[in-house]
């Protein structure tokens, strides 16, 4: 992909252009004040190298640091390693797309109201002259029927999603799947059938459990509750599924904010098959960027989502993948107050010794 180029100007006149070779990423903060004003500006630091001072070549590594507003509001994500940058900043453009882009630009293609659409097509115009990658994986993973798609389904669901990112960005370069590469996706969704079952079971067991704020006097025994739960269905404490049950379970005791973990759960009395299905989707998307940014390196997609809660998920999380040396991959994150608002540094100790990680 060809680099871009960022240029900084300052009072009297000053300025300073550099082709960013690695961009810092974003995280919980600036998604919430995102959410309190979508066009507040945000700190961006940007590294490369011999960068233009003023006019003048300063050889060398450079870093420069700028708050920068857009003309739109951030209405779209790359989900890249340590957290989020706006869609055109990701180093490389190479994006994994999520369902709900896809649906969006569907909607303005089809001339229907999207409410993002302004800001969606002015992002998507940095990508005007073909410099980004696209794969839409995830959204025929999820393929929009609430369950897991037949081989079938799940074919015509990225055929289709080629199409609309076809049509939104014809300079792209636009991934396409021949039969072998249909079948080795499809067996990657297979692979997690007997996980899922469990899962969808865990979270149909566990999330009456948290559909109203608890009580600080009983969270103790919710959260041993939870565990126990996890372990019946034979799964990891750490698990993604796990901690977004316990995100609502520790969000802030006021409720002025809902908790990460409820906004991709949505907790209800009865948990059907079909609402752990989409919250497991999203667990599954972070999984699969994580994965990727592991054996691709340098080379990695990016998860392209509208998804805020998703992209909050994996900024409180830090989540990041690592190659183990038998080529497996193993899941790494961070248990920080972003996702466990009302836990202090002390308990968030006894948290990670109670999930034993």
């Amino acid at each position: 992909m060809a680099p871009f180029s960022f240029r900084a100007e300052f009072e009297e006149g000053r300025s300073i252009d550099i082709v960013p070779t690695f961009i810092h990423p974003r995280g919980v903060e600036e998604i919430h004040k995102l959410e309190e004003d979508d066009t507040s500006a945000f700190e961006l630091t940007f590294e490369g190298e011999n960068a233009i001072v003023d006019g003048v070549v300063s050889p060398g590594r450079a870093t420069v640091k700028t708050k920068v507003a857009f003309n739109n509001p951030t209405t779209i994500f790359a989900l890249v390693r340590g957290g989020w940058l706006p869609l055109p900043f990701s180093i490389p453009a190479r994006f994994l797309v999520d369902r709900n882009v896809v649906i969006s630009l569907r909607k303005i293609r089809e001339g229907k109201v999207a409410a993002n659409a302004q800001a969606l097509q002015w992002w998507t115009n940095f990508f005007a002259e073909g410099t980004g990658m696209f794969n839409p994986l995830p959204y025929a993973f999820e393929a929009g029927f609430r369950r897991k798609p037949t081989m079938a389904e799940f074919v015509s669901a990225f055929d289709e999603g080629s199409s609309e990112l076809r049509d939104a960005l014809p300079e792209c370069h636009i991934v396409r799947f021949e039969d072998t590469h249909y079948r080795a996706a499809y067996a990657q969704l297979e692979a997690f059938d007997e996980r899922n079952e469990r899962e969808t079971k865990f979270l149909q067991t566990a999330c009456p459990l948290v559909i109203q704020r608890v009580p600080r006097r009983t969270e103790v025994e919710v959260a041993e509750a939870i565990v126990r739960i996890a372990d019946k269905f034979e799964l990891t404490r750490g698990s993604l599924a796990t901690l977004a049950v316990l995100s609502c379970l520790y969000e802030d005791i006021h409720g002025t904010k809902p908790a990460i973990g409820r906004r991709i759960l949505k907790p209800r009395s009865v948990y059907s098959e079909a609402d752990a299905f989409n919250a497991l989707s999203d667990l599954r998307h972070i999984e699969l960027a994580a994965a990727g940014q592991a054996y691709l390196k340098q080379d990695a997609f990016s998860l392209c989502t509208c998804d805020r809660p998703m992209a909050l998920l994996w900024s409180a999380l830090s989540a990041r993948g690592e190659c183990s040396p038998d080529g497996s991959i193993e899941f790494t994150f961070d248990l920080t107050s972003d996702l466990f608002s009302r836990l202090s540094e002390d308990e968030l100790l006894d948290l990670k010794q109670l999930l034993c990680i």
